[in-house]
């Protein structure tokens, strides 16, 4: 006697579960191809840039002036990326300041939101010599809503930036040299030392970390630490830079061999790379 088998209740409940899982799949391919081709997309359109013919014009740009044409492609290139420095150092070693050229990093910075740029010159020349990058950056236009603080206009006796005023970009520009680095860090432990004498500070012991990290913020105007310094050449040195404040500082060189061939593809390139940067801050 054969026994007739009942269709299972389950039947269609199983088969809607299987409708959901290979639209799910489809749904999940065509996420990840979409991903793939603005990632190539993106990627082509980097390659086109960086390699492009430094003296030919981009498309777009050819009514405008050429660092206003740097500051829109730079716009464009950094929309993608992850992260941006706050603070970003430019160090000469050997190469002899060209005050125009440098000047250029103060707006490439501008554009590419970059809050802090500064310039450190181990002998001194360009800090003692600032106003003539002042100076020409102050025959360069810019919009009303950009605004650049230049540390060495600031009163050391106030410590702090001034307010933005709803200005929509600022960029605060500094100038060290190694009077900034251990001879400032060397002022400060006299200084400390000198407060336990007269009783300014009550013991050894309050001597912490904190304190001297605020004594030293303090004299450069509450700014952040550098988290990016870039270098011409192939060699790298701090050339004795701000020892206390580079502890987590992403060193990349230019890729320019002198100052006169930095170019706004330098600059780009340093950017995508410090994106990239993975900092596990001691872990």
């Amino acid at each position: 006697m054969s026994t007739k088998v009942q269709p299972s209740s389950n039947q269609p409940a199983r088969l809607v579960l299987s409708l959901v899982h290979l639209l799910y799949s489809i749904l999940q391919q065509l996420l990840l191809l979409c991903s793939w081709i603005r990632w190539k997309l993106s990627t082509y359109q980097r390659k086109i840039f960086l390699n492009e013919p430094q003296n030919s014009t981009p498309v777009g740009c050819r009514n405008s002036t050429q660092l206003r044409c740097e500051n829109d492609a730079i716009e464009y290139h950094v929309r993608g990326l992850e992260k941006i420095p706050s603070h970003l150092v430019v160090i000469l070693g050997p190469e002899e300041p060209e005050y125009k050229q440098l000047a250029k990093f103060i707006f490439w910075s501008m554009a590419a939101g970059v809050g802090h740029v500064s310039f450190y010159d181990h002998r001194g020349t360009l800090k003692q010599n600032h106003h003539e990058m002042l100076n020409y950056v102050s025959q360069q236009p810019r919009g009303e809503s950009e605004q650049i603080v230049w540390t060495t206009q600031l009163k050391t006796a106030s410590g702090l930036l001034p307010p933005r005023n709803g200005y929509r970009r600022r960029v605060v520009v500094s100038f060290f040299s190694p009077d900034d680095g251990k001879r400032q860090l060397a002022a400060t432990a006299r200084t400390i030392s000198n407060q336990i004498r007269t009783g300014s500070v009550s013991s050894p012991s309050a001597i912490t970390v904190e304190l001297v990290e605020q004594r030293l913020q303090n004299q450069f105007h509450h700014i952040p630490d550098p988290e990016l310094a870039v270098y011409f050449g192939s060699i790298c040195s701090t050339y004795g830079m701000l020892p206390w404040q580079i502890r987590l500082t992403e060193f990349l060189p230019l890729e320019a061999s002198s100052v006169g061939d930095v170019k706004v593809s330098h600059f780009l390139s340093c950017l995508y790379r410090f994106a990239k940067c993975e900092q596990r801050f001691g872990k």
